[in-house]
């Protein structure tokens, strides 16, 4: 570890999401988005600041297939987590571990000898590009707790969808991840099933004054 200046990032919780969405279901169906380290390394880059070379010679030294289970294993640690919180229920202590490790490889801000006497550095690990990477992308999900602000944090009521958000809402009462798409795709299916709901209502009415009628006429 050693001090070094980095470049202002701006990692917000709508990163986080994005991040933890690179898993996301089509139809019900899982998509993977990071599905080589090429894919992983190019999200971590663009969206963490992290240097790419940097990155691709971490992947080589360590092995691209396990490089990038890394990355996954942060990434459903933390997803864990959200559903956890968004879901009000108590998460998996391993979960809870693994996301600390993460944490644990952030940059810490320390003092640093500039022009003026003293400027701001950042303690890192040189070596591990990803770690750091993982890190700014867990950090926000920290913050949220800390700030006591996880209850803007959502998962999409849509069950073939479940897209993580933070509901930026003024009402905060935000339940889709797109009111265009998953919105009115549960519209949708709630005027499928009163529709269906009042076709059985009326067949089981008319079925109901046949049989009276039925009755009426046998007993004349």
């Amino acid at each position: 570890m050693r001090p070094a200046q980095l470049p202002p990032v701006e990692v917000d919780i709508g990163t986080t999401a994005d991040f933890l969405n690179t898993l996301a279901l089509s139809g019900g169906t899982p998509t993977e988005r990071l599905a080589t380290a090429d894919e992983a390394i190019a999200f971590l880059g663009s969206r963490t600041a992290a240097p790419e070379p940097a990155l691709r010679a971490q992947a080589a030294r360590e092995g691209e297939g396990a490089w990038l289970e890394r990355v996954r294993r942060a990434r459903a640690a933390l997803r864990a987590l959200w559903d956890a919180q968004a879901e009000h229920r108590p998460p998996d202590p391993a979960d809870i571990a693994l996301v600390n490790d993460v944490l644990r490889e952030a940059p810490r801000l320390e003092l640093a000898i500039g022009e003026g006497c003293c400027e701001i550095g950042y303690r890192r690990a040189v070596d591990d590009p990803t770690g750091e990477a993982l890190a700014r992308l867990a950090q926000p999900f920290l913050d949220s707790v800390a700030s006591g602000t996880t209850g803007r944090l959502r998962i999409c009521a849509n069950d073939d969808c479940r897209w993580a958000f933070s509901d930026m809402s003024r009402a905060g009462r935000r339940r889709w991840c797109d009111m265009a798409t998953c919105g009115n795709v549960a519209k949708a299916r709630r005027h499928r099933a009163r529709t269906k709901a009042a076709s059985a209502g009326a067949n089981a009415a008319r079925g109901g004054e046949a049989a009276t009628d039925r009755a009426t006429a046998a007993g004349d």
